[in-house]
């Protein structure tokens, strides 16, 4: 009977797909046909040609406070281009039917879900693989064709969607702030929704094997990462928050490997899960989403024997006011 169960819930998913598809604006052809009409222009004139093809196409597209390092970014990922071009045209058409199967399933854990921001499928110079960002002063949502087709042009494309569409989901509720329990909690749950979306999901595919895997070497060093979690949950210092949640510079601690805050945070958000559903922690607003955040940590504190205190319950929560990034 569970099967049959599962196999009437994958019909009626499949069915939902094809009658409501997700509506997203797709740059990512264009970037593919400008690349091949333009491979005997020289270098100037082909960065040229392309920042007035976009300019027409999506004003704000490609920008930078830097136009030489914008148009050094272009080039470069045109001439990159040839050896991408199989797997950035499989992602180009697996793109749409698996965004809207991700919503469909999405939809299944958040019934009222709706894509808030308008979605774009671009070629992002190597910048994201997803992401907010402004484009013309305007919030969207980006997806970068070239960075999916390095990372997920494979069974993590479904996880990877779920992940970005989690965060629009948490978005509604949750805001913003500066501490680094914010972003702990916010990469965290969004990890933790896409193990949800995807049972059983493996470590590539829940994005923990970035820049290098980072399950096992954070195990390795647990109470040293909890200590760290729990030192730093309330400062707003951008070289912490960076080591543990971004793969580029600064290094993070020693032994401990670039982004562990998102293993570090799904391990937490998996202990809140305990008392709560997913949906339940999702909309939380930051003031009740801290203490939730602070006791869940402090519980892995004390399972493991870490040598460090406890969160405090309660402590100011600050914010950045939002710009248009670079």
């Amino acid at each position: 009977m569970t099967g049959l169960k599962t196999a009437a819930r994958l019909v009626s998913l499949v069915m939902l797909v094809a009658a409501h598809p997700v509506e997203y604006s797709d740059y990512a052809g264009q970037f593919d046909r400008f690349e091949a009409r333009t491979r005997t222009v020289p270098p100037d004139a082909r960065v040229a040609m392309f920042r007035e093809l976009f300019r027409n196409l999506r004003p704000g597209l490609y920008t930078s406070s830097d136009p030489q390092r914008l148009n050094h970014r272009i080039l470069r990922s045109l001439q990159e281009f040839p050896q991408l071009q199989p797997a950035y045209r499989s992602v180009v058409q697996r793109f749409g039917p698996a965004l809207s199967k991700s919503v469909a399933q999405f939809r299944t854990v958040f019934p009222d879900f709706s894509p808030p921001l308008p979605i774009i499928l671009a070629h992002e110079l190597g910048v994201r693989d997803g992401g907010t960002d402004f484009i013309a002063g305007k919030k969207v949502m980006l997806f970068g064709a070239d960075k999916i087709a390095r990372l997920h042009n494979d069974d993590s494309l479904q996880p990877f969607l779920d992940h970005e569409l989690f965060h629009l989901e948490h978005a509604r509720h949750f805001a913003d702030c500066d501490p680094f329990w914010c972003l702990l909690w916010q990469e965290g749950l969004a990890t933790y929704a896409a193990s949800v979306m995807t049972p059983g999901a493996h470590d590539h595919q829940l994005l923990l094997d970035q820049p290098q895997p980072i399950r096992g070497a954070t195990d390795q060093n647990w109470k040293k990462a909890l200590c760290l979690a729990a030192a730093e949950f309330d400062r707003s210092d951008q070289a912490a928050i960076t080591s543990a949640f971004s793969g580029g510079e600064p290094e993070s601690p020693s032994d401990l490997p670039r982004r562990f805050g998102y293993y570090v945070g799904l391990r937490v958000a998996r202990e809140a899960a305990g008392h709560s559903t997913l949906p339940e922690l999702a909309a939380l607003d930051d003031e009740h989403a801290r203490p939730v955040v602070a006791s869940a940590l402090g519980a892995l504190i004390s399972n493991a024997g870490a040598p460090c205190g406890r969160p405090s319950q309660e402590a100011p929560i600050t914010r950045t006011v939002d710009g248009a990034p670079d």
